[in-house]
């Protein structure tokens, strides 16, 4: 049984080693771990009709924001299962959450927040990227209305998914931008993910958080306001990133490889069909109103790579970042933490090049 992101019995000494990796992120409410040792279970003892020769896969995902838009296409087209891969999603919540469950063995392959990498590759762990997903932030700066310029957010209460996550990261980066001390002149707080941070918003609990499409149009029609537009800054750095262990990419390369494949289609799936990709994006982010869908998806056939590359300097963004809180991690070298090879072998093959010939 899961407690806390860990296996009780023999994964219980690896708990340990990385436990203080991540020492403010928010650790697995107990509903949720619940649920993910249900999924585990169901995922090993059920195979459907048909698929006995597929290879089981349980990859858990850290949002429900539309940067999960291409992984979730995939699944829903079919296309893992195309490439001989029986893959179940599964809602995680909290970048650093994906991190402990590649860890803990409990999943092979995960979307993973290359800022919770970063944190776990400094205390030494076997993660690395492989892919990126998104090539840029697509997050705006919503606050309450009453919020109107940066000198207004000095003294409010900002909130964000988890210490350390995605969300956290953007939020201390927009605040440096404004000139805003995020430690000193803002409170940052764990709240959750984006549905309750945006209920938290509403019922003026927070005054501040980030979000990206389709939710700050919801929250724009409510009377909330964008006071940074984040994605239209360009910052080149990755959302959420594809990534495995450097153990299971040497041992199962062939398992990886397909599950590339299928997705770098789902990405020529979310470029082309765009009622197909609305839906999905309805389905997952659980919002119906079809014009913000819509902005969204636009918005998402954007920024998802044809070839999704992880820029190392991209990745020395994040680690000069956040060695300023944890010099430790200004030792990380990008290189050690990204192995684009097989993403490479994929692409000079000819396979992306074919997606866009069809």
């Amino acid at each position: 049984m899961l407690l806390d992101g860990c296996m009780t019995s023999r994964t219980s000494l690896l708990c340990s080693r990385t436990a203080g990796l991540f020492p403010r992120v928010e650790i697995m409410s107990k509903k949720r771990s619940v649920a993910f040792a249900l999924a585990v279970i169901f995922s090993l003892i059920v195979t459907p009709f048909g698929a006995s020769h597929a290879q089981k896969l349980l990859v858990p995902y850290p949002a429900l924001g539309g940067t999960s838009l291409a992984l979730w296409i995939t699944h829903d087209a079919g296309l893992f299962r195309k490439y001989g891969l029986d893959v179940d999603l599964v809602f995680m919540g909290g970048g650093g959450r994906t991190v402990r469950v590649l860890l803990a063995g409990q999943s092979r392959i995960a979307s993973v927040d290359p800022t919770a990498l970063v944190q776990a590759a400094a205390g030494g762990v076997d993660v690395v990227m492989v892919s990126a997903m998104t090539g840029t932030l697509p997050y705006l700066l919503v606050t309450r209305p009453e919020i109107q310029t940066k000198e207004d957010l000095k003294g409010k209460k900002i909130a964000v998914s988890g210490f350390g996550g995605a969300s956290d990261f953007v939020t201390r980066l927009v605040l440096e931008g404004l000139g805003l001390s995020p430690d000193r002149d803002v409170v940052i707080m764990q709240v959750g993910d984006v549905p309750t941070r945006l209920m938290a918003l509403e019922s003026k609990t927070v005054h501040a958080t980030v979000l990206v499409p389709p939710a700050h149009l919801l929250a724009k029609r409510k009377g909330l306001s964008v006071l940074v537009d984040i994605a239209g800054l360009g910052i080149k750095i990755p959302n959420s990133t594809i990534g495995t262990t450097r153990a299971h990419l040497s041992s199962h390369r062939d398992v990886v490889r397909k599950f590339l494949m299928a997705f770098l289609e789902g990405i020529k799936v979310l470029k082309s069909d765009a009622a197909f990709s609305i839906n999905v994006l309805s389905k997952y982010s659980r919002t119906t109103d079809r014009d913000s869908l819509s902005a969204a998806y636009e918005i998402y056939a954007k920024i998802h790579p044809e070839r999704p590359y992880v820029d190392p300097p991209s990745i020395n963004k994040i680690i000069d970042f956040f060695s300023k809180r944890r010099p430790e991690i200004a030792n990380l070298k990008p290189d050690e933490m990204i192995d684009m090879s097989l993403l490479r072998e994929i692409d000079q093959s000819g396979f992306i090049d074919s997606l866009y010939k069809k």
